[in-house]
């Protein structure tokens, strides 16, 4: 199949900002509606919530610190920010804490968006920026407080004013670059300047533009990047020593790429995570590469070899590290989005027919019988077969269990008859309106009311602060989720993790308090000999906290 080179009405001034409005009218409500009401529990949401908190409180903008120590896992930005919104409002809360990765979603869709209609066309451009905000993986991560959205901010801007420098001659795209490399490294490391400029290197490998690299455009991106970075790094140097530029550019970055020591992986990880979380969309990339290999119009085919040398380097380059984890790869989602949405905007123009026409039609059949499978394990209660990660994702009463079937049902039969229909602009439509409303009632209606249910931390912290007085000493014991206790709590908690640190705190003569586990709780009394009072208690998943007291 050959994308034909057509006037495209999306082009004018007018129809521009249309587009723009329709983007924002799609991710706004996805990315930022009940951003807050799940509860901060996942460990490194918390973790990064309290150096964020523990920043604003003590303004130490340079170094991040947890616990009164110093933090040095990852550059600042994302603190930076977080704590900078939270100034606005009441501080630090499960709101204000994701919101940096919720804008920082909505504005890779823009971005993407503005590249597609560079490389592309105008209605590839749309196409693809809302084939990224309705992929599985970049709206979940677009409702974390990770780094990781933020870092794809920075590097698809960087890939974008790579691509306007070394390609379409404008040199003030060299400094926008340096400046997007700059932020991308003060926020997860210097694998935020490794990604772009190992993806452009690929670039002008593949096609042999060597000498679009030199010059003083080269020093002028570069000097632009080393503004941002040593703008912070020196000084945090200055304070935290060689100890602390150590810990950050070798123990946490290539030290981590290298010998992982947690979230280990074989080198094939990502063959099997990138299509689970690129989903629905991945049924379509398969045509995407193989149409563009194909094109032989001049500026498409550049566009593509761009597109294609940045998702292939991200994903080559995260496969050979052998730390890995499905949000790693986030960065390569807008190339992936932009070669699909060029491949969606051919069939717009010009409706495939013959094995093309089965290219599109026979990927949303095979989706549309998924959604219906997936209505009927629903009805029939096949949870257990689910991975327990993914089990909240399904709904547990019997009521919204028979909503959602019907909500499925529908969507499943709509996108089957769109694909049997043919018009292509039925089908694409039909893909992203069912996708966008199963994500936000799943996340609104399912996942979140189901995980505050199995982790209500904001209610047990509430107990603890009303039993506990801010002069009382209170103590957490045992392997607990300390991070999220901590945030919940709103105060700095002391943890205890062995049993006779434990004993020795509840020995002394005042009142002490101690948030325990099941387990810690009955070694204590073993150990002891003696019961402590018990406050308060509450359950969490498959375990049980309780609050004690060494006071009868």
């Amino acid at each position: 199949m050959r994308c034909l080179k057509l006037s495209d009405p999306w082009s004018s001034r007018g129809l521009t900002w249309l587009a723009a409005g329709l983007i924002l009218a799609v991710t706004l409500p996805q990315f930022l509606w009940g951003l807050g009401d799940c509860n901060l529990w996942i460990p490194l949401e918390a973790r990064y919530a309290l150096v964020a908190r523990e920043m604003s409180e003590a303004g130490q903008w340079i170094l991040p610190h947890l616990g009164g120590q110093v933090y040095p896992d990852k550059p600042p930005l994302l603190f930076w920010t977080t704590a900078l919104i939270s100034s606005l409002g009441s501080g630090v809360s499960e709101w204000t804490v994701r919101l940096p990765s919720a804008f920082a979603a909505i504005s890779v869709c823009l971005i993407t968006w503005g590249m597609g209609r560079r490389l592309f066309s105008p209605k590839a451009a749309i196409l693809a920026a809302l084939i990224l905000a309705t992929s599985g993986g970049f709206f979940w991560s677009g409702r974390q407080a990770l780094p990781d959205m933020l870092l794809t901010l920075w590097t698809t801007g960087a890939c974008w004013a790579i691509w306007e420098w070394l390609v379409a001659k404008q040199r003030i795209a060299a400094t926008v670059a340096g400046l997007c490399l700059g932020l991308a490294t003060l926020t997860k490391g210097p694998v935020g300047v490794v990604l772009p400029i190992l993806a452009a290197l690929a670039y002008l490998t593949v096609r042999r533009h060597w000498k679009a690299l030199w010059g003083r455009d080269g020093l002028l991106c570069l000097g632009t990047f080393l503004g941002v970075t040593l703008t912070w790094f020196v000084p945090a140097t200055a304070q935290g020593g060689m100890a602390y530029a150590q810990a950050t550019l070798w123990h946490h970055t290539l030290e981590r790429y290298v010998l992982a020591w947690e979230h280990t992986a074989p080198w094939y990880f990502y063959f099997g995570a990138f299509p689970a979380e690129f989903l629905p969309w991945t049924l379509f990339l398969p045509q995407a590469l193989v149409y563009g290999a194909q094109q032989r119009q001049p500026h498409t085919h550049e566009g593509w070899w761009f597109t294609l040398c940045w998702l292939v380097t991200i994903l080559v380059f995260f496969s050979i590290s052998t730390g890995k984890r499905d949000i790693y790869i986030l960065p390569l989602f807008p190339a992936a989005a932009l070669l699909v949405g060029w491949t969606w905007s051919c069939w717009w123009d010009s409706a495939p027919n013959g094995v093309a026409a089965w290219a599109m039609r026979l990927p949303s059949i095979i989706l549309g019988l998924g959604l219906l499978g997936l209505a009927a394990g629903i009805w029939r209660g096949v949870g257990g077969l689910v991975p327990n990660s993914s089990i909240l994702l399904l709904p547990h009463t019997p009521e919204m269990r028979f909503w959602m079937c019907v909500l499925l049902v529908a969507m499943g039969l709509f996108i089957a008859a769109a694909a049997m229909a043919m018009p292509p602009q039925l089908v694409y439509v039909s893909v992203v309106g069912c996708t966008w409303v199963a994500m936000l009632t799943v996340v609104l209606w399912v996942y979140t009311p189901q995980f505050n249910a199995r982790y209500p931390i904001k209610s047990f912290a509430a107990v603890i602060n009303a039993a506990v007085q801010p002069n009382q000493p209170l103590a957490l014991c045992g392997p607990l989720n300390d991070l999220a206790l901590g945030f919940n709590l709103g105060r700095f908690v002391p943890t205890l993790p062995e049993i006779p640190e434990v004993i020795h705190y509840l020995g002394e003569g005042r009142e002490a308090f101690c948030v325990v586990g099941a387990e810690a709780s009955q070694r204590l009394r073993e150990e002891t000999g003696r019961p402590f009072r018990i406050v308060a208690r509450q359950e969490f998943d498959r375990s049980t906290l309780f609050l004690i007291s060494n006071q009868r």
